[in-house]
């Protein structure tokens, strides 16, 4: 098939995601049945059989391969880089698309005013929805959002930063990148994922230029998928909570670089990573 039939690009990151990556993989045939696309996977040096299994079971894939771990965005913009389609979804190794929930977000993004990131709905393997769509983090909001002491200790409601689920294709300020469509040529000139966030916040800056510049990202309960939160690497949780707090703070110097940013939050975010991390010993 030449490069220029294919209508989207999936680009799939992984580093050591062995236990998760051929479910996901299978699962997008039947999400985009009628849709011409190319696979993507980009290898963040990973030291376990998942590259061989992409190798084994998936050989139609352009698979592209680091000799370190370069982080998500930079992943990502590499799959991006290689890519032909005229869309481009980015989909977490962790998650099983839905039957025709790939097609539906292209078919969704055609439908919306000046469309910017698409996301879809995503549940827990239990089933429980799972949400990928949030506010611009504020310090008011970050307060209380999943990750802090007080969100935690308190049980605020998810909706001041977090958002709960919508029964219609709705507007939101910022989507997460689990699953994310959005058109290649917009991809690139908004200057693709800042590589700056090694893991975690990038599709939130991303989000946040994009509606700088006119266009509405979009939640689409009508696509999803099971989403393995977590399960996508082998990094701990504590690595995992680190990576977020050290990206939370990127975030802010870059779209609030003022006194509080670059001497205040680091502090609180240094406290919050450390009150959180002793919470989770004593809840194992």
């Amino acid at each position: 098939m030449s490069a220029e039939c294919y209508k989207l690009s999936i680009v799939t990151v992984l580093h050591n995601s062995s236990s998760v990556i051929e479910p996901c993989l299978e699962s997008i045939a039947a999400a985009a049945p009628d849709l011409k696309y190319e696979l993507i996977v980009v290898d963040n040096n990973s030291a376990d059989n998942g590259p061989a299994i992409v190798a084994d079971l998936f050989s139609d894939t352009v698979f592209i391969t680091n000799r370190r771990n370069r982080g998500f965005a930079a992943a990502c913009n590499q799959g991006a880089n290689a890519a032909h389609g005229e869309f481009i979804l980015f989909l977490n190794p962790d998650v099983v698309a839905d039957p025709n929930s790939i097609s539906t977000l292209v078919a969704e993004q055609a439908k919306q005013e000046n469309p910017g990131a698409m996301t879809a709905r995503m549940r827990h393997p239990g089933g429980a929805f799972q949400s990928t769509c949030r506010r611009f983090p504020t310090i008011n909001n970050l307060l209380f959002s999943r990750q802090s002491i007080l969100g935690r200790l308190l049980r605020k409601s998810p909706e001041i930063y977090t958002l709960a689920d919508y029964s219609k294709t709705t507007t939101v300020e910022a989507v997460a990148g689990t699953m994310l469509l959005i058109g290649r040529d917009l991809f690139n000139r908004m200057g693709q994922f800042d590589e700056r966030f090694f893991l975690y916040m990038e599709d939130t800056d991303l989000s946040q230029r994009l509606s700088q510049n006119g266009f509405q990202n979009y939640f689409v309960p009508s696509s999803g998928g099971q989403h393995a939160w977590g399960k996508g690497s082998d990094a701990s949780k504590f690595k995992r909570h680190c990576h977020h707090h050290y990206s939370m703070w990127k975030y802010f110097l870059k779209h609030y670089p003022n006194g509080f940013s670059l001497i205040l939050l680091p502090l609180l975010l240094m406290i919050n990573l450390t009150l959180v991390s002793i919470l989770d010993l004593f809840r194992r």
